[in-house]
């Protein structure tokens, strides 16, 4: 009997030894755990849950609103590696929909929109462009601020992915291109501070070029103002130079693995002119196939009717 109340003692002061105990070291380890956020916030490391999500490798994908971008725009962007992947610009005058781009791209990681289109007796680019090593010519693209988009070099050697002016660009180290207009960023400063295009409000697609040399595609679901586009692309997104793409019903991105009504995209639109996103084939492995040729139409027949011919502004 003469042992118990020893060891009563003995529990009553290890109970409170580890509440103790417990009362110093968690708001120490507390502590410790904000002195290391804050150490890597200096180191300019951001301690924030990325927004991207990896799609595969070489492409990641965050909706606008996550960066920066005003919410009302309804914005997607891409981030893709032009050393990991492969890039096609397609052109179609049958005016295929995105299911059907979908269709002959099965492999694809992204689709986007290319640049504008004109209707009069066919239907033609209005820039340039370079598909599978082919020079397309367009119908006019007399722009003052038209940029060329060099997607893919003609051969491992060649340079990469850019935006480039008319005078940078030799069609012969590209075989895959397209030009477009009008240009958003130049040398990290934003542009397209027009009185008239640069301020309407419309659905926008975009291509930018990041210091790291990575692609950054954009589109919105619902209307921006262009110059605005611009602003959040060089001071947000820390784009070089960036290009506008069409825009208005055709501004598209769709993303492997997602649904239509997920992506920004327009269903039942025309899209002659298509930016493929494709995975690059292993060094050993053959150059991937072309995409499927479009099925023949009917004799007679001819792009669906949109109305009155449609130019570029």
């Amino acid at each position: 009997m003469a042992g118990k109340p020893v060891t009563f003692l003995a529990l009553t002061t290890a109970k409170d030894f580890i509440a103790s105990m417990r009362a110093f070291v968690t708001p120490v380890a507390l502590g410790l755990l904000l002195i290391a956020a804050a150490l890597r916030a200096d180191a300019g490391e951001d301690v924030r849950a990325s927004p991207w999500r990896e799609i595969a490798p070489g492409v990641q994908a965050a909706r606008g609103d996550e960066l920066g971008a005003d919410a009302r725009w309804g914005a997607r962007l891409s981030l893709v590696d032009p050393a990991q992947v492969q890039l096609s610009v397609q052109f179609d005058p049958q005016t295929p929909r995105i299911a059907e781009w979908r269709a002959r791209n099965p492999a694809a990681l992204l689709l986007v929109n290319g640049s504008y289109y004109s209707l009069e007796h066919t239907v033609r680019p209005t820039c340039d462009l370079i598909s599978s090593g082919k020079l397309v010519h367009g119908a006019g693209c007399h722009v003052r601020d038209a940029l060329y988009l060099g997607a893919q070099a003609s051969s491992a050697a060649g340079p990469a992915a850019r935006i480039l002016t008319p005078d940078e660009f030799l069609a012969s180290d590209w075989s895959e291109a397209l030009k477009s207009f009008p240009s958003l960023v130049r040398g990290g400063v934003p542009g397209c501070l027009s009185a008239g295009y640069c301020a309407e409000s419309s659905r926008t697609a975009a291509v930018a070029v990041l210091r790291d040399g990575r692609l950054l595609f954009f589109a919105t679901q619902w209307p921006a103002v262009r110059r605005d586009v611009a602003r959040f692309l060089a001071e947000q997104m820390g784009a070089v130079e960036a290009l506008n793409l069409d825009g208005g019903p055709e501004a598209t991105m769709v993303l492997r693995g997602e649904q239509i009504e997920e992506s920004v995209a327009t269903p039942g639109t025309p899209l002659p002119l298509m930016l493929a996103v494709l995975p690059r084939p292993p060094a050993h492995a053959p150059p991937a196939p072309p995409a499927a040729p479009p099925p023949s139409r009917p004799t007679g027949t001819s792009p669906p009717a949109t109305g009155a011919p449609r130019r570029a502004p």
